[in-house]
């Protein structure tokens, strides 16, 4: 049993050796038209994936999951559809991103940058006709990799490595297990589960981007950090939403975005990279200021994208605030504070 975000495909191909390469990308991506500088784009984006998530499992490996013997192993998979998923029980796991998810995240990553003010990469922003959008239809006008720029590239990259967070945390958070025994579990004890993994995946983004290896993919200051955190974090929560089966067991992308930070904001306090405040609702307007900065150039990108028809969600975000608060928030404390006590990963 898999707690699945995206497209539910059970019919998933064999798993891929290592990352997906050229030959892969040809082969399940036949209406893509793939050649040149686009395949030449999709294999850097997964290949620098790859090479991330590599790194962040060998430490996640020999401070976590050794001394617990509990093994969790990451795959990749052909299809073209945006899928993750994670499954197993009792210390035995597999997280799941399928080839789709990965370009998908680097497609609307490079429209929406495109998109912005004084953006240097504008020359791609008109490349959507006939309704098509950038989750359809993959980077159709890049003509040089080098075209997207790091902007773009980075974007994607913490779009996928909030994504893989988030699906770890459904493994070390005691959510697969959870599952696996309580498999007619409520939409409300399936949202609380969701927004318990996106704050625990803002946490794991404060406390392990940092560490990447690639200089140009350190956060620059703290401030890098934030924006990077509140970007990914929206955009991936749209995606979800636009793509997801399971969409109604999602809030929508500005609330969960709060959570993903609030996560982040923890790890910010803990590391002692954030002020202190005096007290939370000046910790809260600190935070509120932040999110406002940061999402103001990818939601007005959005609202101009093939993908601003998913914006229109956001009109009932106060009413689903709402239901946050006088329902999710207390099933997710006894879910937390209760059953997933015996089946999450302990210090």
């Amino acid at each position: 049993m898999y707690l699945s975000d995206g497209e539910i495909d059970d019919s998933l191909a064999a798993p891929l050796h290592g990352y997906p390469q050229g030959e892969d990308i040809l082969q399940h991506f036949t209406t893509q038209g793939f050649s040149g500088a686009r395949l030449e784009l999709a294999e850097i984006m997964l290949r620098e994936l790859d090479q991330e998530l590599k790194f962040l499992d060998a430490g996640l490996e020999e401070h976590r999951l050794k001394r617990k013997s509990w093994i969790i192993e990451r795959k990749f998979y052909s299809s073209s559809n945006f899928l993750a998923r994670a499954g197993g029980k009792e210390g035995c796991y597999q997280i799941q991103l399928s080839i789709g998810t990965v370009l998908i995240a680097l497609s609307t990553s490079v429209e929406l940058c495109s998109l912005q003010e004084n953006s240097s990469t504008a020359v791609l922003a008109t490349q959507y006709s006939g309704g098509a959008t950038s989750i359809e239809s993959l980077f159709p006008s890049v003509t040089e990799s080098s075209q997207v720029g790091e902007e773009a590239l980075g974007l994607a990259l913490d779009v996928c490595l909030l994504l893989y967070f988030h699906e770890l945390a459904h493994v070390i958070h005691g959510h697969c297990d959870y599952y696996f025994h309580n498999r007619n579990a409520s939409s409300d004890e399936m949202r609380a589960l969701e927004l318990d993994a996106d704050f625990n995946a803002g946490t794991m983004f404060g406390l392990w981007v940092q560490a990447l290896p690639a200089a140009y993919r350190k956060p620059k200051d703290f401030e890098d950090f934030v924006k990077r955190l509140v970007r990914s974090s929206f955009l991936l929560s749209t995606i979800m939403k636009a793509v997801s089966e399971r969409s109604a067991n999602y809030h929508l992308p500005s609330n969960r975005m709060i959570f993903f930070m609030s996560g982040g904001a923890f790890a910010f306090d803990r590391t002692d990279k954030s002020p202190k405040f005096q007290n939370d609702e000046q910790g809260n307007r600190y935070w509120d200021d932040k999110v406002s900065t940061y999402t103001e150039s990818i939601k007005a990108a959005l609202g101009r994208s093939s993908l601003k028809q998913f914006l229109a969600n956001e009109r009932d975000i106060e009413s689903d605030y709402q239901e946050i608060l006088n329902v999710t928030h207390g099933v997710r404390d006894f879910l937390k504070d209760g059953p997933l006590m015996k089946f999450r990963l302990n210090e």
